[in-house]
Parts: structure tokens; C-alpha cells; sequence
């Protein structure tokens, strides 16, 4: 019996302290994963109010704008039509000119989206739509007129309101443009949106499904909301009356403020405010805090299930522990269960890193798109158009470039060196210097705007000598377009083809590329002057598409093949024609990888 208890001893000491080392580890467990769980939650709410709210009013209000100034830049255009002002201004008696009118505010309605469009006559009081109907005579006595007449007294070249028309038996927003001078105009034209679609296009702007968006003043009166009932009404309606004086108090029209307050039900609610550029409404987002944060529940609940993961292999670690501390044989098989769970641990942790890698590569992307010219601008620069942007990674170095000048127009595709994330720093590089040097001395010069951007490029790369630590820089051309006839073009290893009826024509640029220590800082590059037609059509393109193998040899695509498909397809749509391009390439390409950035951008102006 003696020997029985020596044995055994040993065995009850190491339970006794595999146990207490078992809750200790527990408690440990526990607390790390509460104390990192409520780290998360705090910098999470700490960065939502401080940059993410901001953020997501800032994109909504961007929207909002955006659409309210292709309204007021659509009410501009038909006031200064000449030949509105002169039909007008000719008491409407001009039939052609009435034809020709017409159409024009028709062709507004049926091609851009509009609910309405009008011309309305201060000689005559005639008010004509979009269906090419005289619909009323105005007058300074019928109440459903007044609205005519305090447009005609404001001076306000464009201006913006929300009217119950009785002749359309409808609400709508209008924004109303002076024909002719200010002080004494001739008619007020322009074009008006449904309220009822106003309203359904910013339902789809909302952030959760149980958020609002308001167009308020400074007084909190509301004029459009993705609620179609809650237009006419004041925030009060909707918010505590504390909540909605102390949140009118912060309304600050040059940026953007943020408020939380707890609702009836005790939840958490952010008010966010932006002001709009383009008027002085304000845009009030409401959006609950378990929508804006509700990720931090699949954290809580994940943190919990990895602690009882963890709970869970401790405990079967120490039975297995303590059962065969004393084997040698286990003992080692323990040992390399330990080296295995540190393997995967490792694992683990660079897993994710790559994750976080991934997703700082995936922001960078978003940061790229948002640089380059949205669809909406480019819908607005061009009669017609195809965009093939394929980086060969998430994001690449290739570019398109665009800006105007009233009527005229400055066109640019280009290639920076490098593919992934070198390539994209370098297209944001050359984006902002072209942004910088562009203006109006040089607008209409672009070789002086190539030989400004290698020396800037060089300059800003530290490349003005051969000792240069890199050797980076781009091809790229560029067209400008005086807004009639003319066409200049420069390029910097890049070419223009233009397709104008039958024939095809390859405007060569210089050979010299942009920024590269090879390329002499006093480089001047070459302007290409031509007249264009109408319906001519322009394509410019990287080499990523041109140099891209495939076939059955495995040979580049080619500029002869390239140019094929321009004379095969030149009379379909660039929009279906871009199809083709694309098409053509996967083709050619088969299941040969991409191996460099490709861009194709073709236009027809308008």
C-alpha cells in the first residue's frame, strides 16, 4: 500500500497543477478576448463618427449634386440655344424655328431622362412642353402662374423649385434658366424631374434599410427625401425636438457636421449633414448605429466561438497532459502537436497579413477608379464611346485623362511604367502634374503640355540624370479638340488612328517616351494639326493591347489586326464595338495569361 501511494502521488500534484494552470489560462483567454473585443468596438465607433459618416454623406451629397448640376448645366444649354432666343424673340411666329425648338427640348426628355421640358414665352405667355403643345397662356392673376413671374424678377440666371404644375397634374422639380439678358429676359426654359422619381433615385443612395435622406434649409424644412411622404414636412416630424434644435445649431454650410442621439426605443442614431455645392440645401442622412456597426456582432460572436475553440483544445491539452506526462513517448507526441499548433498559428498570422495586404491593394483600386473620369463625364463629353480598361492586376498603370474648356476638350490615354500597385502610384503621379500644368495657356498646345509633364515627371522622380536611383515614366497621347473642326495631337510613343468614312489614318507621336533618364529634359514633342469631320471616330490605345500574345504562334496581337477591326466594325456603335474588341482579344488571347495593363478608348465627339 506504501508503494501504491509514492506512485501515485506525483500523478494527484500534476492535476493539481494542470487545474489551476487550466483556469488561469481560461481567465486569461477571456479577458484578452473581452478587452480586445471592446478595443475593436471603440475604435470602430471612434472612426465612424470621425471619418467614415463624413464619408458616406460626402458620396451621397456628391450624387445628389451631380445630378441637380447636369439639370442646371441642361437649363443653361437651352438658354443660350440662339435659336430659342431668336423664336422667342420673333414672337414664336417661325415655324421651322418652332419645329427645331421643340424638338430639342423633346429630344431632352426622351434621351436624358428628364420628366419634362419647357420653354415658356415672356411676350406671349405661351408655355410649351416637351410633346410640342402650347399648354397655357401665363398670367400675373391665375395663382398656378406666380411661379413664371418671380423666375422673370429673380435675376438668377438658373434657379430651382419644387412646384405642384396643374397643367401636368403632377409635383415636380424645375430648374429654370433666363432666356436671354437678366435683367431684361425673354423667356424662362429649362427642365423638370418627377418628384415621385427624384425621390425613388434616392432611395437607391440610402446606407441600410432603415435610413433616410433629406434636402433640408437651414430651418429644417424638408424638400426631397427617398420618402415621397415626408417631402413639405420638417425634421421635427421625425426627430426629438432637443435633438432637432441643438442639431439645426451645427448646420454649418461650408462642411459637414455629425450628431447621435438614442430613439425611442433606446438605439443609437447618427445624423450626418453635407452641404450641396450646387444650391444651399443641406443633406441630412439618418442612419441607425446597428446598421453602420453591425459587423462588430459577427466580431463579438466570432471572438466568442475562437475563445471556446481555444477553451475547448486547452482542456483536452492538460487531460492529455496530465494523463502521460510521465511517458517519454507522449511526451514527444505532445511536443509535436505543440510544433504543429505553432505552425498553424503561423499559418495563421500570415494568412492574415496577406488578407490585409489584400485589402489595402483592393482600397487602392477604389482610390485609382476614383481619380479617373467617371462614366458620367464621359457620357457627357461624347456622342458615343467604348472604354476597355482591364489593369492585368487589381490595379495597373494604365490611365485616361480628360478636361475641358467650354466647348473644347483635351483627350489623353497613357501607360506608366510597371503593372500592380507601382504602376498604379505612378498613373496618380502623372494625373496630378497634368491636372496642375493644364490650363488655359496651354490647353490648345498639347506637345507643350507633354514637354512641361517630362519635366515634371523627371523633377518629381529625381531623374534629370543618369545617376538616377530609377528609371521610370510613360507613353501617352493626347488630342485636343477646339470645340468645331480642328484636331491637334501629340504623342509620346503612342499614336491616334482616325476612321473617317472609308479610310483609315495613323497619326504617328514622337518616339521619345515621358520621364525616363533617356529622354532629354528639353525635349520638345511634335503638335499634329488636322480638320476632322463629323462622325469621324478616334481611337487611342496602350500597348498592352497591341503587345498581348496569343494565336496558334503565340505572336502579339498586332496593330495590323488592330486595325481590322476598326475597318470591319466602324459603322456598328462604338458602344457594341467595344464588345467586339473585347471579344476579339479573349480570342486571340485564349488561355494565354494577360501580361500587361490594357486601354482602349474610342469617341465619336459631339
Amino acid at each position: 500500500m506504501e508503494k501504491n501511494k509514492i506512485i501515485l502521488q506525483p500523478d494527484s500534484e500534476v492535476k493539481k497543477v494542470t487545474f489551476f494552470a487550466s483556469i488561469i489560462i481560461i481567465l486569461s483567454i477571456l479577458l484578452i478576448g473581452s478587452i480586445s473585443y471592446i478595443i475593436t468596438e471603440k475604435g470602430v465607433v471612434s472612426k465612424l463618427k470621425e471619418k467614415d459618416l463624413a464619408t458616406i454623406a460626402e458620396a451621397i451629397s456628391s450624387k445628389v449634386d451631380s445630378r441637380i448640376l447636369r439639370a442646371q448645366e441642361t437649363s443653361l444649354m437651352l438658354a443660350q440655344d440662339p435659336e430659342i432666343i431668336q423664336w422667342v424673340a420673333n414672337g414664336e411666329k417661325d415655324l421651322e424655328d418652332q419645329k427645331n425648338v421643340l424638338q430639342r427640348i423633346s429630344q431632352l426628355t426622351s434621351g436624358m431622362g428628364y420628366s419634362n421640358s419647357f420653354v415658356v414665352s415672356k411676350p406671349t405667355g405661351h408655355y410649351w412642353t416637351e410633346t410640342g403643345q402650347m399648354i397655357d397662356t401665363m398670367s400675373p392673376t391665375d395663382p398656378d402662374d406666380i411661379w413664371f413671374y418671380e423666375v422673370l424678377s429673380s435675376k438668377q440666371k438658373v434657379s430651382m423649385v419644387i412646384d405642384y404644375n396643374q397643367e401636368r397634374k403632377n409635383t415636380f422639380v424645375f430648374v429654370n434658366a433666363l432666356v436671354g439678358d437678366v435683367n431684361n429676359p425673354l423667356a424662362v426654359t429649362g427642365v423638370g424631374l418627377s418628384l415621385q422619381d427624384v425621390s425613388r433615385h434616392f432611395e437607391s443612395f440610402k446606407y441600410g434599410e432603415n435610413s433616410n435622406l433629406w434636402l433640408i434649409d437651414n430651418k429644417g424644412n424638408i424638400y426631397l427625401s427617398n420618402d415621397l411622404s415626408h417631402n413639405g414636412r420638417h425634421i421635427i416630424d421625425f426627430l426629438p425636438a432637443e435633438v432637432t434644435k441643438d442639431f439645426l445649431a451645427t448646420i454649418n454650410q461650408e462642411m459637414s457636421s455629425t450628431l447621435e442621439y438614442k430613439n425611442n426605443n433606446g438605439q443609437l442614431v447618427d445624423l450626418i449633414s453635407y452641404p450641396l455645392t450646387s444650391n444651399d440645401w443641406t443633406l441630412l442622412v439618418q442612419i441607425p448605429r446597428n446598421e453602420t456597426v453591425a459587423f462588430l456582432n459577427t466580431i463579438k460572436l466570432n471572438t466568442l466561438l475562437a475563445s471556446c475553440i481555444v477553451l475547448i483544445s486547452i482542456t483536452f491539452f492538460f487531460i492529455f497532459v496530465s494523463r502521460n506526462l510521465t511517458d517519454p513517448y507522449k511526451k514527444t507526441l505532445q511536443l509535436n502537436q505543440q510544433l504543429e499548433e505553432q505552425v498553424a498559428a503561423r499559418t495563421q498570422e500570415l494568412s492574415e497579413k496577406n488578407q490585409k495586404l489584400m485589402d489595402s491593394i483592393d482600397y487602392a483600386k477604389r482610390i485609382q477608379e476614383a481619380i479617373l473620369p467617371s462614366k458620367d463625364k464621359l457620357d457627357a463629353l461624347f456622342k458615343d464611346y467604348f472604354l476597355l480598361w482591364k489593369p492585368r492586376d487589381l490595379v495597373g498603370g494604365d490611365f485616361y485623362w480628360s478636361k475641358t474648356f467650354d466647348k473644347e476638350l483635351l483627350v489623353a490615354v497613357g501607360d506608366c511604367t510597371g503593372h500592380g500597385v507601382p504602376g498604379a502610384l505612378m498613373t496618380m503621379v502623372t494625373i496630378s502634374v497634368l491636372n496642375q500644368i493644364v490650363d488655359e495657356e496651354t490647353k490648345n498646345d498639347p506637345a507643350r503640355i507633354l514637354q512641361k509633364l517630362n519635366v515634371l515627371i523627371k523633377e518629381t522622380l529625381n531623374q534629370e540624370t543618369k545617376e538616377a536611383h530609377t528609371d521610370d515614366g510613360l507613353d501617352i497621347g493626347m488630342c485636343y479638340f477646339n470645340g468645331e473642326d480642328i484636331l491637334i495631337f501629340a504623342g509620346a510613343n503612342s499614336s491616334l488612328y482616325i476612321k473617317s468614312n472609308e479610310k483609315i489614318q495613323i497619326i504617328k507621336g514622337d518616339k521619345k517616351s515621358i520621364g525616363y533618364v533617356r529622354t532629354e529634359k528639353e525635349y520638345v514633342y511634335t503638335n499634329h494639326t488636322m480638320e476632322i469631320q463629323a462622325g469621324d471616330l478616334f481611337y487611342l490605345t496602350t500597348d498592352g493591347f497591341l503587345d498581348q500574345n496569343g494565336g496558334p504562334k503565340d505572336y502579339s496581337f498586332g496593330k495590323k489586326r488592330f486595325i481590322e477591326i476598326i475597318n470591319g466594325n466602324y459603322q456598328t456603335e462604338l458602344s457594341e464595338q467595344g464588345k467586339v474588341f473585347l471579344g476579339e482579344l479573349l480570342n486571340y488571347m485564349g488561355d494565354e495569361s494577360q501580361r500587361d495593363d490594357i486601354t482602349v478608348m474610342a469617341f465619336k465627339l459631339r
